[in-house]
């Protein structure tokens, strides 16, 4: 038997006023700057994310390699140089975490324009690093120096003629997170599209290199690109923080009940689409840091059932805070009246 009630639960709380790092992440994104005589000319920037103090170092200069989407033949291989940095991190964590982690990165952009012949195909632009971090807790045990390839498209004129005059999508989120391990937990992946394309966003597979050499810079190999190599069934290219954990294809808000403590590779794709067709894929790789912290919140599981005769519920909340000074709970029926209050820590109620 099963009854439906909403449970409401209302805390209060104490106010509160490596080297062994390699890259962390990164995406590709462009712009369109001109176009003339079936030439089109874009300037196309590769964002590496690196944390911080980790004593190493970007690769400078880098290789952008271009190949031709389609058919994967090598169109031209770029040496670029880095243009600028920055360092971002968390100053002002939220107090209402408990042990919140040191969330900082190093990033490195470069920056360069490049003419391409508008084509039926379109381009992929690629460029790898070696390696990702160590210790990755979604991937195989054991795969240790496994490399990036971060990547991004060009439209050709199929399936739309328009399709070469294009301004890639490019993520806006933020790129400081904390999340909490076994926490409820919401990320924004959101990106916006200067020409107006719709946007659809899915998880989707992380690349490795195509080069098993470490402290060189060689370009990729062709397209299409290798996947990492994830610790499946619990993860995967689409299920990259297990399966409770999903990402709103309208939005590109993630969200869920964060996986065990660890650092998980998560790489949202999102699809331009004009005139109802995917004309280009653009990616985000990141690596995210699980942390051992408490959020101080009412966290419960999205439903409970009572089975055959059972007519006694408990409920208690799933948060291990710290920070959780009183609890007050509120079972309401489907008429929208209260049933049953509580000021205890655990909640028992018998129909």
């Amino acid at each position: 038997m099963k009854r439906c009630i909403t449970i409401s639960l209302l805390l209060a709380v104490f106010s509160c006023t490596a080297r062994a790092s390699h890259i962390t992440g990164g995406e590709m994104f462009y712009v369109l700057t001109s176009s003339a005589g079936g030439q089109h000319t874009y300037s196309i920037t590769l964002k590496l994310f690196q944390r911080c103090n980790s004593g190493r170092q970007f690769p400078n200069p880098t290789i952008i390699s271009v190949f031709d989407k389609i058919t994967g033949v090598r169109v031209v291989d770029r040496s670029v140089p880095i243009t600028n940095t920055e360092n971002i991190a968390i100053t002002n964590p939220d107090p209402c975490i408990t042990n919140p982690p040191t969330v900082c990165y190093d990033v490195a952009y470069y920056t360069f324009s490049i003419t391409l012949e508008e084509t039926m195909n379109g381009y992929v632009l690629s460029s790898q690093v070696n390696f990702r971090i160590n210790g990755i807790s979604n991937l195989l045990p054991g795969s240790g120096n496994v490399g990036a390839i971060y990547s991004c498209e060009i439209p050709g004129t199929n399936p739309v003629n328009t399709g070469a005059f294009n301004n890639s999508a490019h993520f806006t989120g933020s790129d400081l997170v904390v999340v909490c391990a076994n926490n409820e937990f919401h990320y924004s992946f959101a990106a916006e599209d200067p020409d107006g394309d719709d946007l659809h966003y899915s998880f989707c597979e992380a690349f490795a290199s195509t080069s098993a050499a470490g402290g060189t810079v060689e370009p990729t190999g062709p397209p299409p690109f290798p996947s990492v190599p994830y610790n499946t069934p619990v993860y995967s290219g689409s299920a990259p923080l297990g399966d409770q954990v999903s990402i709103d294809p309208n939005t590109g808000l993630i969200s869920g009940i964060a996986p065990p403590q660890g650092i998980y590779v998560v790489t949202v794709c999102v699809d331009e689409i004009r005139n109802g067709l995917v004309i280009a894929r653009q990616r985000k790789d990141i690596q995210i840091n699980i942390a051992d912290c408490d959020i101080a919140s009412a966290s419960l599981p999205p439903e409970f059932s009572l089975c055959r005769n059972t007519m006694t519920i408990s409920v208690a909340n799933q948060s291990s805070s710290p920070l959780i000074q009183t609890t007050y709970w509120e079972f309401i029926d489907n008429n929208g009246t209260v049933i049953y209050t509580s000021t205890n820590t655990i909640a028992t109620y018998t129909f």
